[in-house]
């Protein structure tokens, strides 16, 4: 009878979902903003799990919460147990579950890269809301890492984080077509702002070459800086993607050398069959870029 008791227990949905939040995030204070509820709260509702297991599920460090290998086993039918609590709920009732997906890509793919892609697959799947952030890959990759965002498209330099996928980024040096500044004392550069990607890379190959520089123009949209290269306000590296008929590329016989090849990666948490999937389909389209 006990243990009957104790399985019925085990099964509250209420403190599956919660351990299942704070598993995601690894963190107690971040789990509780996702369920709308408090820190102390979420704490107590995974003590009364671990109490109901009789195990540990988490090993507390001071910075962040890893599972422990009951954790681990919990987790994967955890998430099975809610999905399947969904799809019995929408059976017998006919009221859809709503889901939402927080997904982040830098601007020049949210703008136009990946939105065909994510229209098709919300027209397949009328359950679910996109939640679409816009910006620098660095601060989308620690909003990722916070659990803010489920899925993520960045660039990183070359194995610099694991990723579930990734796709080569050459980069080149880019002028206008009637460029002027070659000759100059010192070149004008077109930047990113501070910790964007390519700013230093694009300080320290320079300096390696002991060729003076400075900065004329600071955008954070690839547009903006794609436009600046082409009215001749100075000169970028960017990925050879970005190049437009308007803009030549240097060469090392130039003075500019090679910079190490970056990459677009896709970060997923895996938490639900509908993440994942999205996550294929925009692998696909990027597989054709």
């Amino acid at each position: 009878m006990i243990g009957i008791c104790k399985m019925n227990a085990l099964l509250n949905l209420v403190l599956l979902k919660t351990f299942i939040a704070v598993a995601e995030t690894g963190n107690f204070t971040i789990a509780a903003q996702h369920l709308n509820s408090t820190q102390s709260t979420v704490s107590q509702q995974v003590q009364r799990l671990e109490a109901l297991v009789g195990q540990p599920l988490f090993i507390r460090s001071h910075r962040l919460l890893t599972l422990t290998e009951t954790g681990e086993i919990l987790l994967s039918y955890a998430k099975k147990i809610i999905t399947l609590n969904d799809m019995f709920f929408m059976k017998a009732t006919g009221n859809a579950v709503i889901q939402t997906l927080r997904l982040g890509f830098p601007e020049d793919f949210a703008s136009g890269q990946v939105t065909p892609t994510l229209a098709a697959f919300m027209q397949e799947q009328p359950n679910i809301r996109l939640e679409v952030t816009s910006g620098l890959s660095r601060q989308l990759h620690q909003r990722y890492q916070n659990g803010e965002l489920d899925l993520i498209i960045v660039k990183q330099r070359k194995g610099e984080f694991n990723s579930h996928y990734c796709w080569p980024e050459p980069l080149c040096w880019l002028t206008s077509l009637d460029n002027h500044h070659l000759n100059t004392h010192s070149l004008p550069l077109i930047v990113f702002p501070e910790n964007g990607l390519y700013r230093n890379d694009m300080f320290r190959l320079l300096d390696i070459e002991q060729r003076p520089w400075h900065i004329t123009y600071t955008c954070t949209s690839l547009a903006g800086i794609q436009s600046a290269i082409t009215d001749g306000l100075g000169i970028s590296l960017l990925p050879l993607r970005a190049k437009l008929p308007q803009h030549r590329i240097l060469t090392a016989q130039e003075g500019f050398p090679d910079a190490e090849e970056m990459e677009i990666a896709m970060h997923v948490h895996g938490n639900s069959e509908v993440v994942l999937t999205l996550a294929e389909r925009l692998a696909r389209q990027f597989e054709q870029l």
